[in-house]
């Protein structure tokens, strides 16, 4: 009976939680709309490459993708984000970086690497260097240089790889070599290939088949080198007019990767291959996932920014409630632009605008006032932020006295006047409900177990009842049955 009682007491005690928990929910939760990337990744492309993913270079969408979560060892990939590290540095391109002992050290003789042939190397050639001839000893340099010690750098590109939404990706090197907890993953790899071509030097680096760089022996003698990317090279039988550039990388762990950048019209396309166990598989494998984005999709510009003008209350908090002292004017900060499925129906899509109607100073121009939206039947395909035009300053209660003379305080506030007793009054009202509830669990709790109680004593006294009424039937039964056949 105890057991019963405990079980009865525990389904009771849970519901009652669940039930708080749903009207919490129902008051204080706030609606999420991210997108789903993983939605994208399905099987269909006869790619030969264990990983892989083609995404949509100004949306970061995913058009196509195998394993676009799954770890990998990156290899020469990650000197993508050396070299994004040493661009967003700000040096200047003549600034020289040297090569220290440790720089040089850390690599073998037969890995990639320039240390023979110069001592130092200018920012500019650094660039060049490591995304053409991968340059290893290059990449050290560069993480002296920037970190001052190589795993400090390591730990900076993390952290800026996390800052790029690259949440699955651990570096512990600037240059790839294989390490255990060196690792990203297609998608990761896009992202931080995605903001690598933001800026134009990176592009036009990673589009130049040749490089030259000067002995520092003998000024007339020059240094020469092809990128090691084949599908940039018209004569090489991988080239392909549609990529822009990218980056190589192998490693017997890692196997064969490519993060190239290809655009046609006006599409921009990032792709990224891990795990080919061949060169020409990780060339054959791009170019397929580029023509699949460029033939499957195309770009539908759903939302203009210069057409989007709107402003909203700009209020101050003062001792009589909330003052509205002007208006804030709000852009967006650049158009809402898709890759859809060629023919698609556009009508299918809602545009809605997420906007507060009052922001509260102080404000900074470029401040985040909230988001153009569009959905598919209530789910979120993509968005662009919209943000203040300019700054809203407090004003000083002199001020505030010019603008409402005595008596004109809660007219100006308006609707907002009671603001703070409204949201007071919302809070009560949630916990008033939360008590309500929690006692009447209490209450039902109580009453199951005097219930209980009662039963048990009118079961004790059926148990004695039964006994008397079964010895004295088995008495008369044996009396009668006595009686009966004589």
């Amino acid at each position: 009976m105890i057991k019963k009682f405990a079980t009865r007491l525990k389904k009771t005690f849970v519901l009652g939680i669940c039930a708080v928990m749903l009207i919490s929910v129902n008051i204080y939760a706030e609606q999420d709309y991210d997108y789903d990337d993983e939605a994208a990744s399905y099987d269909g492309l006869p790619l030969e490459s264990e990983f892989s993913i083609v995404i949509c270079a100004i949306t970061s969408h995913v058009l196509y993708g195998r394993g676009i979560h799954d770890r990998a060892y990156p290899a020469s990939m990650t000197k993508v984000m050396t070299t994004l590290m040493l661009l967003e540095s700000g040096l200047a391109m003549d600034e020289l970086i040297i090569h220290t002992p440790r720089s040089i050290s850390t690599v073998v003789p037969w890995h990639s690497h320039v240390y023979y042939l110069v001592d130092y190397v200018t920012v500019e050639q650094a660039l060049y260097t490591m995304m053409l001839w991968s340059a290893n000893d290059v990449s050290n340099a560069v993480a002296e240089h920037l970190g001052g010690t190589l795993e400090n750098f390591a730990e900076m590109m993390t952290a800026r790889a996390r800052e790029l939404g690259a949440i699955n990706t651990n570096f512990a090197n600037a240059h790839g070599l294989w390490e255990q907890d060196h690792y990203t993953t297609p998608y990761d790899m896009a992202l931080i290939m995605r903001e690598a071509i933001s800026h134009p030097r990176f592009v036009e680096i990673i589009a130049t088949q040749r490089f030259m760089m000067e002995s520092q022996d003998d000024p007339e003698e020059f240094h020469m080198r092809d990128n090691t990317n084949s599908m940039i090279h018209p004569a090489s039988q991988h080239f392909n007019p549609d990529i822009v550039g990218g980056k190589t990388g192998f490693t017997n762990m890692s196997r064969q990767t490519l993060v190239s950048y290809g655009q046609r019209r006006d599409m921009r396309l990032i792709t990224v291959i891990m795990r080919a166990d061949q060169r020409d598989i990780r060339y054959s494998d791009t170019r397929m996932l580029m023509d699949y984005g460029f033939e499957q999709f195309q770009q539908h510009n759903l939302f203009a920014a210069r057409d989007f003008t709107q402003s909203v209350d700009l209020v101050q908090r003062s001792d009589d409630g909330v003052l509205v002292i002007g208006e804030m004017p709000v852009v967006a900060a650049g158009d809402l632009t898709l890759p859809l499925p060629i023919g698609f129906d556009t009508s299918s899509i809602t545009i809605r605008t997420e906007l507060p109607d009052r922001i509260a100073i102080p404000v900074d121009a470029g401040d985040f006032a909230g988001r153009v939206v569009a959905e598919i039947g209530g789910a979120v395909i993509g968005y662009v932020v919209l943000h203040t035009a300019e700054a809203g300053l407090e004003i000083s209660p002199d001020e505030l006295a010019a603008l409402f003379p005595e008596g004109q305080e809660h007219a100006a506030a308006g609707e907002y006047a009671d603001e703070e007793s409204n949201f007071s009054v919302l809070g009560l009202l949630g916990n008033i409900v939360l008590i309500i509830l929690s006692s009447f669990v209490v209450l039902v709790i109580l009453i199951r177990f005097l219930r209980f109680q009662s039963y048990k004593r009118r079961r004790a006294k059926y148990r004695r009842s039964h006994a008397y009424n079964s010895a004295i039937g088995g008495q008369l039964g044996r009396v009668n049955s006595r009686y009966r056949y004589k």
